[in-house]
């Protein structure tokens, strides 16, 4: 076997479909050598900590792997589900206030609403016009004609414009083969791995360089790095070409055209995922997972003291830094999580029921004004507005219901609202830390904490953040978790030796 994986690297390399088949095969072969160190029957019980995007489906698809008899609970300590997916109440209509867009070639999150009971896309206003602004004038607008727009934007931009396409339509191609390994039974200890099997050494990475270096390194030009790629960051993570190359490509997919959500709000994906995992929900504040005897113990704040046992554990909720406080220390073989002095970045949405100022955004109605204002000068104190619709919307309803939602680093002042609004009948604002501050070369880290059944959702987040890329680690969480209890190895490599490993 070891000379086989020998040939990989010798002077007639395997393609990498050849590479994914014989890691497969590896798999499998080792499968049923270590097959008899594993368990023979399902675990009793199963705690899964942190009730967003990632600790929901993580619940659904332990109950796919595991079957009927295994009990799950889902440890959330607020009142409501889903975490940073979440809508606000404006003039009795909600509105998206957390991730609220979903690309098209997002495969699990598009099965989850086309299996799942109860959910639906939401319509979207297709009268949709995006635009690029300075603070003083608009440097593109789009039409609503595609045609006209892919002309404009390739006389904007020039041959950059055709070089990021490819980018992108290559960077999905390589991050579209993370379903077919996962639905082949592969799953992945650390990210390095993870992201190997998903497109080699280059795609592993990406997320050690800079977006800025990347894309020029590509033939992409200043011009458009500062005009195109600063935007979409800016409204996507706040942030600017210089996080990691990985979260670029991610923020750029994030402007592409077909993105979607699901009716009533994207929250509604949890409340389904959970019901359908058959979990019980706990609503309690962990603040310790250790270990005794074989078995893995969750104390809460609200247990006064009294801890309850599991055989496996996945935590979906990021600790340390400046998000949430658990104690996984006993529970850990090795060093427990921590970002090394790395936070999640503060983000405020400010929800405005209105009128923009004609004169500054030179339009006058919800008709006139571009849906999407997307800012090129990162000096300017917002960094996107954006007229959204109801989570309930329907075609045929009045855009003028609708609302702007402006992100910026800090609450509006009344006199910067007063700035980009002629008329504010009702605010509403949504202060939130909604993903890492990005600090390449950023290195995610591991999904296993502990070999005995511990695992960690959230080092994929310090990759690029996003819906699908949640549901990706839950789906590698309940993998690895399956594997290990029933005595399967799962594919480990460290960043720094991924060929000898091999």
């Amino acid at each position: 076997m070891c000379f086989i994986f020998k040939l990989c690297f010798s002077q007639n390399p395997c393609s990498m479909l050849q590479f994914i088949t014989i890691i497969m095969l590896k798999k499998y072969l080792l499968f049923a050598f270590f097959i008899w160190r594993g368990n023979s029957s399902p675990p009793r019980s199963i705690a899964v900590i942190g009730g967003g995007i990632g600790g929901s489906s993580a619940a659904y698809f332990l109950r796919e792997s595991f079957g009927d008899s295994v009990s799950i609970d889902i440890f959330e300590k607020d009142s409501r589900l889903c975490g940073r997916l979440a809508t606000v109440t404006i003039g009795g209509k909600e509105y998206e206030s957390g991730g609220s867009i979903i690309h098209p070639r997002n495969l699990y999150l598009r099965n989850f609403v086309e299996t799942l009971p109860g959910l639906e896309v939401a319509n979207r206003n297709n009268n949709s016009v995006f635009s690029l602004f300075d603070g003083v004038n608009y440097i593109f607008k789009s039409s609503y004609w595609k045609v006209t727009t892919a002309i404009k934007m390739l006389w904007m931009f020039g041959w950059s414009l055709m070089r990021i396409n490819k980018l992108e339509e290559n960077f999905m191609s390589d991050f579209q083969r993370i379903y077919s390994l996962q639905n082949g039974g592969m799953s992945f200890a650390n990210t390095s791995a993870l992201f190997y099997a998903m497109g080699g050494d280059q795609y592993s990475h990406v997320t050690e360089v800079t977006a800025q270096s990347y894309f020029t390194l590509h033939g992409v030009s200043g011009y458009t790095i500062d005009n195109l790629v600063n935007p979409a960051l800016r409204v996507n993570y706040g942030q600017n070409a210089s996080v990691n190359a990985f979260a670029g490509a991610v923020a750029m997919a994030g402007i592409e055209p077909g993105l979607w959500s699901v009716k009533g709000g994207n929250k509604e994906l949890c409340y389904k995922l959970v019901t359908n995992s058959s979990a019980n929900l706990v609503q309690e504040d962990v603040t310790k997972v250790g270990i005794s005897d074989e078995k893995f113990t969750i104390l809460t704040s609200q247990s006064a003291g009294s801890q309850r046992e599991y055989d496996l554990v996945i935590l979906a909720a990021a600790v340390g830094g400046n998000m949430y406080e658990i104690d996984v220390t006993e529970a850990c073989e090795g060093p427990s999580p921590s970002f090394d002095g790395k936070k999640y970045r503060r983000t405020v949405a400010n929800f405005v029921k209105g009128k923009l100022n004609s004169s500054l955004f030179d339009c006058s109605s919800p008709t006139t004004c571009p849906t999407t204002i997307l800012t090129t000068n990162q000096q300017l104190f917002y960094r996107s507005i954006g007229y959204h619709m109801p989570v309930d919307y329907q075609s045929g309803d009045d855009i003028a219901e609708g609302v702007y939602k402006v992100f910026s680093a800090l609450p509006l002042t009344e006199d910067q609202r007063n700035f980009l609004f002629e008329t504010s009948i009702e605010t509403a604002t949504v202060d939130w830390n909604a993903y890492p501050e990005y600090r390449p070369p950023d290195i995610p880290g591991s999904f296993v904490l502990n070999k005995k059944g511990f695992y960690y959702t959230s080092p994929i987040e310090w990759a690029a953040s996003a819906m699908e890329m949640s549901v990706i680690s839950a789906k590698n969480a309940a993998l690895l978790a399956y594997q290990n209890w029933y005595g399967s190895p799962f594919v480990s490599r460290e960043s720094e030796n991924r060929k000898t490993e091999l």
